[in-house]
């Protein structure tokens, strides 16, 4: 829980004090200086402002009437914007009250009175006596503490009194101990982005590209700014024209920092499906992918990696269809479930991959590639006519090898796609249409053959075992 740094004591010794932050819209009530609520207010518009200063509670009225200047007087009711009621402060036509216009709460939107919502104002009132201690103050920079780590929250300057400002950031930091080293544009961002939440101090972080030290970005305001030229060690292609900043002919909105482009990383992944670390330094990942030994492009990373999907397809002379606008795609006669689409190009995660195209990745780490593939099947030292795959450490072969060696398989539901193969039912994967693969940890115990995992391929049986005939093949699986 946040906890405000406000010196309740500052308004002396009394039972309960009410602390007002105009630019924060928050009405807070102590009790032996303790803070026991905090309630959202309405307060005076700019060419009305609320009064600012130390106050006291001078009249208490329930139901109050409220008489206009120049109108008459308007009774107690839901028509009366004083709510149900006033309570007055030691200066003339001010004072805290309820409303008949909660849609205000939360705005600035008075002609300089306090309000609250009706059920707020109401408690308010049972608690507090004449004579109860009222500060209204205007301080838009306000500094917290939260979970043990100091941030502060930027309001608006209402009134713009020029309180919003870096050397104000600076000093209400270093009051409390804080150094903020950040150039003036940075805090300037921090300053814009705060939006009345609190955020720790904006810091700048080192940054790496693959690995590689290129450069550094700034932690402001929950976001992460980065600059535009460094993104070129991820082999992007970011170019400066007439219309703007461009990176792979996505428009990118800068920010211009000692005549350098930076650009939050919101809107950069928003924009380019980035794989971004952030700890005690940035840390950005660009992998390039290939298939039959043909670039595929950039791994894009949206929670999970994703490759060129629509390319694959066309290598692989396999149907695609798509409706980016519609959200819409089907593969080699397979629906896909919720397509992701870059640039109207679809877009297949490493589980998409193997679902519905029979195809793993095999990651190179230290040359950030990933090779898209399959692998060969070995029966008896014979190269099967299809491949299997990996995914995730974990091998399958099609199903039609098995009926090669002799094994008919019978259908428990084609539609979950469960098959039984002797006396066992096993889950298979309907992948490139209408072929079927089933992992080779469920067959083993089923073939009764050594089944081996190598760099070649998935190994079925013994070389030697090769000139066996199906018959003799299915009296050794049994």
């Amino acid at each position: 829980m946040a906890v405000l740094l406000v010196a309740a004591s500052y308004f002396g010794v009394a039972s309960y004090l009410i602390d007002i932050n105009i630019p924060e819209y928050k009405l807070r009530l102590y009790e032996d200086d303790i803070l026991v609520a905090i309630y959202p207010i309405a307060v005076g518009k700019s060419v009305t402002p609320s009064i600012l200063g130390d106050f006291q509670i001078a009249t208490i009225v329930k139901n109050p009437t409220w008489y206009p200047q120049g109108k008459d007087p308007v009774p107690p009711g839901e028509d009366n914007p004083l709510g149900p009621w006033w309570l007055g402060l030691n200066y003339p036509g001010y004072g805290i009250h309820g409303n008949n216009s909660p849609a205000s709460i939360g705005k600035a939107q008075s002609k300089g009175c306090i309000r609250m919502h009706n059920e707020d104002v109401k408690y308010l009132a049972g608690k507090v006596q004449k004579g109860t201690p009222v500060r209204l103050r205007y301080e838009p920079l306000v500094a917290f503490f939260e979970d043990s780590l100091f941030k502060i929250a930027v309001f608006d300057d209402l009134y713009d009194l020029g309180i919003n400002t870096p050397n104000n950031l600076r000093n209400i930091a270093a009051f409390y101990g804080y150094s903020l080293e950040a150039p003036n544009w940075v805090l300037n961002e921090y300053l814009k982005k705060s939006e009345g939440q609190a955020y720790s101090l904006p810091k700048a972080k080192d940054l790496r590209i693959n690995g590689v030290l290129a450069g550094f970005g700034y932690e402001i305001a929950g976001d992460i700014a980065l600059p535009l030229v460094a993104l070129r060690h991820g082999n992007l292609n970011v170019s400066k024209e007439q219309a703007g900043y461009f990176i792979e002919a996505s428009p990118i909105n800068p920010v211009v920092g000692n005549k350098v482009a930076f650009s939050y990383l919101s809107d950069l992944d928003n924009s380019l499906w980035l794989k971004v670390t952030n700890e005690t330094e940035l840390s950005l990942e660009f992998y390039q992918s290939y298939f039959e030994g043909q670039s595929l492009g950039r791994v894009l990373y949206r929670g999970e990696y994703l490759f060129n999907a629509t390319q694959i397809a066309k290598l692989l002379s396999i149907s695609l269809f798509i409706n980016s606008e519609l959200n819409a795609a089907m593969l080699d006669g397979q629906l896909i479930t919720a397509p992701r689409f870059y640039q109207g190009t679809l877009f297949l995660s490493e589980a998409e991959l193997a679902d519905y195209l029979a195809l793993g990745v095999v990651w190179d780490t230290e040359n950030y590639t990933a090779t898209v593939g399959s692998i060969p099947v070995f029966l008896f030292g014979t190269e099967f006519n299809e491949n299997g795959y990996i995914y995730k450490q974990k091998a399958y072969l099609p199903l039609s090898a098995l009926e090669q060696l002799g094994f008919i398989p019978d259908w428990v539901d084609r539609i979950l796609e469960r098959v039984k193969i002797g006396e066992s039912v096993m889950e298979a994967n309907r992948a490139r249409g209408n072929n079927f693969y089933l992992a080779v940890d469920d067959v083993t115990s089923v073939l009764g053959l050594e089944v081996k995992i190598e760099s070649v391929g998935i190994i079925i049986g013994d070389d030697n075992c090769q000139d066996l005939n199906h018959t003799d093949l299915m009296e050794i699986a049994y």
